[in-house]
């Protein structure tokens, strides 16, 4: 058998679905930048080996952007509909 390992965006889900305070955070975030700024505040640069950004301070270009933006607006906030605690929010 064949095992494939996980991909990063994989391994970070996982990790932010299982911890209870990254999963309070994901819930109040628009998308993945607004949830590493929030939890770069608690000087945490990556979750479950997973590194946030990658070269030059730019975000990991092995993490597959449009799924982790996905899975934080399921909690219902968006860019275009933020959180009232959210810098984002006018």
């Amino acid at each position: 058998m064949n095992l494939s390992p996980k991909s990063q965006t994989t391994r970070l889900l996982e990790r932010i679905d299982t911890v209870e305070k990254f999963r309070d955070i994901a819930e109040l975030c628009e998308d993945f930048q607004a949830f590493v700024d929030e939890i770069s505040e608690w000087g945490v640069d990556h979750i479950g080996g997973v590194d946030f950004y990658g070269v030059g301070f730019q975000l990991n270009e092995e993490l597959d952007l449009p799924a982790l933006d996905k899975y934080f607006g399921s909690f219902g906030c968006t860019p275009e509909n933020p959180h009232p605690f959210s810098h984002r929010f006018n």
